[in-house]
């Protein structure tokens, strides 16, 4: 029977595990058998490719469950898969694509009926505008492509303007594989976490992982893609500040404004400690500039021009007043 089965193009919509998630999941069935049965409707997979494919890698019998024939299979599949895996935008968009191309016609229990794209992109959560990136990936784009957008390795409308490229322009683009852009990600992740450092810092790391592994434009921007997309999302502002008043006293929570909030207390010291917070950003980055004031004078666009008189018509000053004051509080210390 394990042999006998095919796949419902349903079955299809959600992007193929990674390689080291499915080794993973052919040792797990391996060890401790099939926890969640395959669905079927007669010998057709509906959901479990992944499942039945590691039962066969790992000699364990599967174990199916059948599906009524007048199911909502579009219905189905998005619930089950959206409950166990964790999608970016990107992924969603191609799910929700795919879905509005399913073909028309009748198999031999059920007829496949393909929503319109902005059913789609409301049941995926996702703009009907990435669908339609989405949509050109799948029409114009590489194989290669489109699969560097279903492993999370690069956004949905940065390969639709790939896409436009001649085919062997866009291999060439993407000469990494996703498993090796992931697997950088992970090195930058890890030397940021070990280094414990944050902003300026953490892109400084970045960039020489980036220069030791030689990476292009695009696939930078495909490994920040990769951090982002395993990053969890952060807390709403609103959300974090509900955190913090639920949390001990004086706890600060970093929100998806890029802020870090507390709880209400005194409004002065609040905003005392804000202004802390960018000072801190601002010296730190000043502070380890890497290059000598020369070379950063020739890098300076011409364009540029007005606003860098502006930037140091504000920042000598301030700067020199600083430092005077904390000169003075040292000299008193």
């Amino acid at each position: 029977m394990m042999n006998e089965m095919g796949f419902h193009p349903v079955s299809a919509l959600f992007p193929e595990l990674p390689k080291n998630e499915f080794e993973a999941l052919v040792a797990d069935i391996a060890q401790n058998g099939l926890r969640e049965p395959i669905h079927v409707m007669g010998k057709a997979i509906i959901d479990g490719r992944h499942r039945y494919r590691a039962c066969l890698a790992a000699g364990v019998e599967p174990q199916f469950i059948q599906v009524a024939e007048n199911a909502d299979l579009n219905a189905l599949v998005i619930s089950l898969n959206l409950r166990r895996r964790h999608l970016s935008e990107s992924q969603r968009a191609m799910v929700a694509a795919r879905l509005a191309n399913l073909p028309k016609g009748t198999n031999q229990h059920t007829q496949i009926c393909a929503p319109t794209q902005e059913v789609a992109a409301d049941l995926m959560n996702v703009s009907r505008r990435t669908v339609q990136h989405a949509r050109t990936v799948i029409d114009h784009g590489s194989p290669e492509l489109a699969s560097a957008v279903d492993s999370c390795v690069i956004a949905v409308s940065t390969a639709a303007d790939l896409a436009q490229l001649p085919a062997d322009t866009q291999r060439e683009v993407l000469s990494r594989t996703p498993d090796e852009i992931r697997s950088i990600a992970r090195e930058v992740r890890d030397r940021i976490h070990d280094a414990g450092v944050v902003g300026p810092s953490a892109v400084r790391i970045f960039d020489k992982v980036a220069q030791e592994q030689k990476l292009t434009g695009i696939e930078q921007c495909a490994v920040v893609y990769a951090i982002k997309a395993d990053t969890p999302d952060l807390p709403t502002p609103s959300e974090a500040r509900r955190i913090a008043i639920a949390g001990d006293p004086g706890l600060m929570v970093l929100a998806s404004d890029g802020r870090y909030h507390m709880a209400p207390g005194d409004p002065e010291e609040n905003a005392r400690f804000e202004r802390w917070l960018i000072l801190r950003d601002g010296l730190e980055h000043l502070g380890t500039m890497p290059f000598p004031p020369a070379e950063a004078f020739i890098s300076i666009p011409a364009y540029q021009k007005q606003n860098v008189t502006a930037w140091l018509a504000h920042a000598v000053p301030f700067l020199n007043q600083l430092n005077q004051l904390w000169s003075q509080s040292h000299a008193q210390s």
